[in-house]
């Protein structure tokens, strides 16, 4: 069994109903649909913790309220489950994840996929000091087993989202796996973007103030969730986690003697530029 979980906020009802319908037409997968209208104000991040409160089943997957799954996208994210299991067992926390199509807000595909377009490597990227800084596995494309939600727990409000954590808590205690396809649409419309865009050294004079004050906020979000991870697993922690936790706090050269010493990097070079930059 499959605990399908829907977080929603005021959905456009045709898209819900299209991702609905496409869930509920998985192929060769028992799913049990849960689903959770954010009415507190709780964003997406709260509203995917509450919802993984109530899951009870041997594996989990999140689901957006616009994307629409191809019909084998969790039995083949299972499959790839299964190769993890028998290299590591049931018990241990377990992740996979898949690739994406773009599509427009009628789902007519665009060039490129959801991690092509990142420009990541994913090999590098899943590294646990690397996920610390920079998280490019969308909750969306993710499938997990039972072992990581319990060992994952409550969302802590300091994390930056809910799937950053749980694969942040895959990456230290347990293993990731990929399936080398898209296996589901990403809507693009005028509600959501794909991906971000670090400032670095592209932009001048206010432009590039505002693009400096941007770049500090994340990497202080980064650092609060590492903080998080800390106070949550305590002794457990890698120590590139510990050193990122109590990095504001630190002098500059302290700062980059941290980020070269614990491999606190982003991905791309002008993101590394701007860390030592401006961090």
């Amino acid at each position: 069994m499959i605990d399908v979980l829907l977080a929603t906020y005021r959905p456009q009802e045709a898209m819900l109903k299209a991702q609905v319908e496409s869930i509920r037409a998985q192929t060769g997968v028992e799913v049990n649909l849960i689903r959770r209208e954010d009415t507190e104000g709780l964003g997406a991040c709260g509203n995917f913790s509450a919802l993984l409160s109530e899951s009870r089943a041997e594996y989990v997957a999140f689901s957006d309220q616009d994307d629409v799954w191809l019909k084998d996208k969790l039995s083949k994210s299972l499959a790839k489950m299964r190769e993890l299991e028998a290299l590591h067992g049931k018990d241990i926390p377990l992740l996979v994840f898949c690739d994406g199509y773009v599509t427009d807000a009628e789902l007519n595909r665009k060039p490129g996929t959801v991690l092509s377009r990142q420009r990541v490597n994913i090999a590098k990227g899943l590294r646990f000091n690397r996920l610390l800084m920079q998280n490019f596995v969308a909750g969306n494309a993710m499938l997990f087993n039972a072992a990581l939600r319990e060992k994952a727990g409550v969302v802590p409000p300091r994390a930056l989202m809910h799937d950053a954590w749980l694969i942040l808590v895959a990456a230290a205690f347990g293993h990731i796996g990929f399936v080398k396809e898209p296996l589901y649409l990403y809507r693009q419309h005028g509600e959501n973007v794909l991906g971000t865009t670090d400032p670095g050294l592209r932009h001048f004079g206010k432009r590039a103030r505002e693009g400096v004050a941007a770049f500090r906020a994340r990497l202080a979000g980064n650092a609060e969730e590492a903080a998080a991870f800390v106070e949550r697993f305590g002794v457990e922690s890698p120590p590139s986690a510990k050193a990122l936790s109590t990095f504001p706090s630190c002098g500059w050269l302290e700062r980059r003697f941290r980020i070269v010493r614990h491999g606190l990097f982003k991905q791309g070079l002008l993101r590394n530029l701007s860390l030592l930059l401006f961090a």
